[in-house]
């Protein structure tokens, strides 16, 4: 019995030392953090606007660290790649992740085939931008605003179609959600990727598709404009009313980017990125270079962010769980 208890003691104390190197290993860890280049994962391809957000914010933080914050693009399976691959990486700071409403929002609360959890597998710096979608349509059209597209909705139950990125993208959502607060139906007509669908818009096989890049087109007259979708008008175009602003009260489809750590990453370690996060987001060349791709520069802190997912994975669930749509 007293040896039992001898060894009891001896595993406490065994305990207790290693829960001491660990803290001190991830004070000094935080102290001398960062020590060399810090990897940036981005869940998409080079070139779209997730990418193009990325290195901006990853250039301002480099001179803010005063090590070089490397983007690396990691695509595939709507973003889901990157973020698994993030979520498993070494939470010492060396690791982070240029998420978005994608990632850490729709995926997670609509996929069955994700492992991980947005809220529980990583720490939240903070969100850097948000940015809308425009509802565009084939000029020839029928009707010029929100207004009638959702008279003529009504009018043709399910004669309208709507192109969208795919099943389950960010757009068909977008699509899903003004059908629902509208009280329409729509014919979804799934593409793989919004450069095919909107082809086929400018074209007339499809009549109308949410999109952010779409500026080229509406300068050109291929395409009609009824309304910007988030919760502000979109600045590229500050004469488009909301869908808010034209009677659908409370509608924002509004997206985010933000950056993220693996979860256990130091808390001091933490705050250094945040801190970097926000002065990447506040710099004034962040909005000008950014102007347009359409994104609006806005901090909000980890805590906001973290309520901000929740909150969008609870709309994104019930927009999934009311229409159908299944993803694997």
């Amino acid at each position: 019995m007293k040896r039992a208890s001898m060894q009891a003691r001896a595993a406490v104390s065994a305990a207790a030392t290693l829960a001491g190197a660990l803290v001190l290993c991830q004070a000094a860890t935080a102290q001398g953090w960062p020590a060399r280049p810090i990897r940036m994962i981005v869940p998409a391809a080079a070139g779209g606007s997730t990418d193009i957000g990325a290195r901006q914010v990853a250039r301002l933080m480099s001179a803010e660290l005063g090590q070089p914050v490397v983007v690396d693009n990691k695509g595939g399976a709507g973003g889901r790649l990157g973020a698994q691959e993030a979520a498993r990486a070494t939470p010492d700071g060396y690791t982070l992740i240029y998420g978005n409403s994608i990632t850490h929002a729709l995926l997670p609360a609509t996929s069955k085939s994700i492992n991980y959890d947005p809220l529980k597998s990583f720490a939240p710096a903070g969100a850097v931008f948000w940015y809308s979608t425009l509802l565009v349509c084939n000029p020839n059209v029928p009707f010029s605003d929100l207004a009638g597209y959702i008279s003529y909705a009504k009018a043709n139950p399910g004669k309208l179609n709507i192109a969208t990125a795919g099943l389950g993208s960010g757009n068909h959502f977008s699509s899903e959600l003004l059908s629902q607060m509208a009280g329409i139906k729509v014919t979804h007509v799934p593409y793989k990727g919004n450069a095919p669908a909107v082809q086929d818009v400018m074209g007339g096989a499809a009549d109308c598709i949410q999109m952010g890049e779409a500026k080229s087109y509406l300068d050109g007259g291929r395409l009609k404009v009824l309304a910007t979708t988030g919760k502000a008008r979109d600045p590229r175009f500050p004469n488009v009313r909301t869908v808010d602003e034209q009677g659908l009260k409370g509608f924002d489809a509004t997206w985010w980017q933000g950056v993220f750590a693996p979860a256990g990453t130091p808390p001091d370690v933490m705050a250094k990125v945040t801190a970097a996060v926000r002065k990447a987001t506040e710099n004034p060349s962040t909005k000008a270079t950014m102007f347009d791709a359409g994104f609006v520069p806005e901090f909000v802190p980890p805590a906001q962010l973290a309520k901000r997912i929740q909150g969008d994975m609870t709309k994104f669930h019930k927009i999934a769980t009311d229409t159908g749509i299944e993803l694997e």
